[in-house]
């Protein structure tokens, strides 16, 4: 998909209605960030392990430094996109708290919007693509960071809206915990696996941050902890050479069998299999 690359010498770059066909099947790091609008057709993805349906009407944010796989595409399959450096990512998203970039991680996808906000998206990225295409515009650059940002603020909103099963202003704080223990978990999870570690971290109960957890997600934290981490192991078994030893011993596990047998109770395979099938 060379929609994800930047041309040279350009920070930033904008695409309506691309269609997009024959996906390369090779696993990419990903260079730059991305926002996918999904115009029509469908498409499977893989996003840091984590397998997501594209459909009209949804948008997806690719963040650098993840890994990235397109595994199929319908035919129809036409996306709008905005690709941008990092630099352009730092700025735009200075002001925001860090329990954002944590929360966006998490929930990637967003859910399908009313058709009125998808053409109000779409009428935005037509504006911003003419001044794109114009490049001595003097303002070319700025106008499309505040696009950018706007974007970014939207997609936030939704997308916690879709996943907190509770939304009032009783559960705020609440919220705002949710977001520190996810935040905490993209941190530390590849090496601390233990729900008293993070409680201890956010100065509260195991039992309390549990509740809380459960009560907004639907999943306990020892699920979301593990989730992350083993997204960290099939990553090392599919982008390096390290024996099951070595990738143990990384992730500060007790020894290779407690690894493997870590790994296959949350998967229902041993990390070998898992390697084997994916090479």
């Amino acid at each position: 998909m060379s929609l994800l690359q930047l041309p040279d010498n350009e920070p930033f770059a904008i695409g309506i209605d691309v269609p997009v066909q024959s996906p390369s099947l090779s696993l990419q790091r990903l260079e730059h960030f991305t926002l996918l609008f999904v115009r029509q057709g469908t498409a499977q993805v893989e996003l840091d392990f984590r397998t997501y349906t594209l459909e009209p009407g949804r948008h997806i944010g690719l963040a650098a430094n993840l890994y990235f796989q397109c595994l199929s595409v319908s035919p129809d399959f036409t996306v709008s996109y905005l690709t941008y450096h990092r630099d352009i990512w730092l700025e735009v998203t200075r002001p925001f708290n860090p329990s954002f970039f944590a929360f966006l991680n998490r929930y990637p996808l967003s859910p399908a919007l009313p058709e009125e906000r998808v053409e109000g998206n779409h009428r935005m990225m037509q504006l911003v693509y003419r001044i794109y295409k114009e490049k001595e515009h003097t303002f070319r650059l700025p106008i499309f960071k505040n696009c950018l940002q706007s974007f970014l603020m939207d997609i936030y909103d939704k997308t916690k809206a879709q996943f907190l099963h509770h939304r009032s202003g009783n559960t705020t704080r609440q919220e705002e915990l949710l977001e520190r223990f996810i935040h905490l978990v993209f941190q530390h999870s590849s090496t601390r696996r233990d729900v008293q570690f993070y409680a201890d971290q956010l100065c509260i109960t195991t039992r309390y941050l549990s509740s809380v957890i459960q009560d907004l997600t639907g999943h306990t934290p020892k699920e979301l902890i593990d989730t992350r981490c083993i997204q960290e192991i099939k990553m090392l078994l599919r982008t390096t050479d390290l024996t099951m030893q070595e990738i143990a011993l990384r992730l500060d596990f007790p020894d290779q069998s407690f690894f493997s047998r870590y790994f296959k109770k949350n998967t229902g395979i041993t990390p070998a299999e898992y390697r084997t099938a994916r090479h």
